[in-house]
């Protein structure tokens, strides 16, 4: 490593840096936070400057903060968002929102971060529509604390399972109300009850996109071991 780029990593700012950029990236998703805290982890490998714990520890303690922050400033707004929702269309987007995050807040708040822009979209939201602040805490700390121990690909394959799962119960919901595919004959599932026919579309929908993923990832595989 260059001694102008040691010097600067070994420097006690250093983890400020880390604390305020990570804060940061909640309130503006532009902030470079997954490049800095790589860049100072190699330079933690290659030197022991900063140390790895100091360093996780600050960008964990920065992340969960500006999260938190993102979520109060959702919370004192939502008086002056709910003033302004005069058209329908609005109003039927917040009210999804509401339920979405009520029915299915952890795994949005734990894996939406993954998504660009998905950590600041969802505190803010969490926060607008009264999500409980107490179950916001602690997710949030879920998903601080499993971005940094989970291996890269373990994570990302949870991720793409969790991804999919949600997206297909989203677009299922979305297709029951469409075309009022709604039975009225309720199943229950983990303590929660839901529609037959509704799951059903959710479940052909997850069946449908992980088949294609298959494929595609297969198809991939194959191109490169020619």
């Amino acid at each position: 490593m260059p001694h102008y780029l040691d010097a600067v990593v070994a420097g006690p700012w250093v983890l400020a840096v880390v604390f305020v950029v990570a804060g940061l990236d909640a309130l503006l998703p532009f902030m470079p936070s997954e490049t800095t805290v790589v860049a100072c982890g190699v330079a933690a490998a290659g030197t022991g400057r900063p140390h790895l714990a100091l360093l996780i520890a600050a960008a964990s303690a920065g992340a969960y903060l500006g999260d938190q922050a993102s979520f109060r400033i959702g919370r004192r707004s939502t008086g002056s968002v709910e003033a302004r929702l005069s058209h329908h269309r609005a109003r039927r987007l917040h009210a999804w929102v509401r339920r979405l995050l009520h029915s299915r807040g952890g795994l949005v708040i734990v894996f939406a971060r993954y998504l660009p822009g998905g950590r600041s979209a969802t505190a803010l939201a969490a926060g607008v529509v009264g999500y409980p602040a107490v179950r916001f805490a602690w997710y949030t700390a879920i998903g601080v604390v499993a971005r940094i121990l989970l291996p890269g690909r373990q994570r990302i394959g949870i991720i793409l399972t969790v991804l999919i799962g949600m997206g297909a119960a989203v677009a299922g919901t979305w297709a029951a109300d469409r075309w009022d595919l709604r039975s009225g004959k309720l199943v229950a599932v983990w303590h929660h009850r839901y529609d037959w026919e509704v799951l059903a579309v959710q479940l052909g929908i997850a069946v449908v996109v992980i088949a294609v993923a298959a494929l595609l990832a297969r198809a991939f595989s194959t191109d490169r071991d020619e």
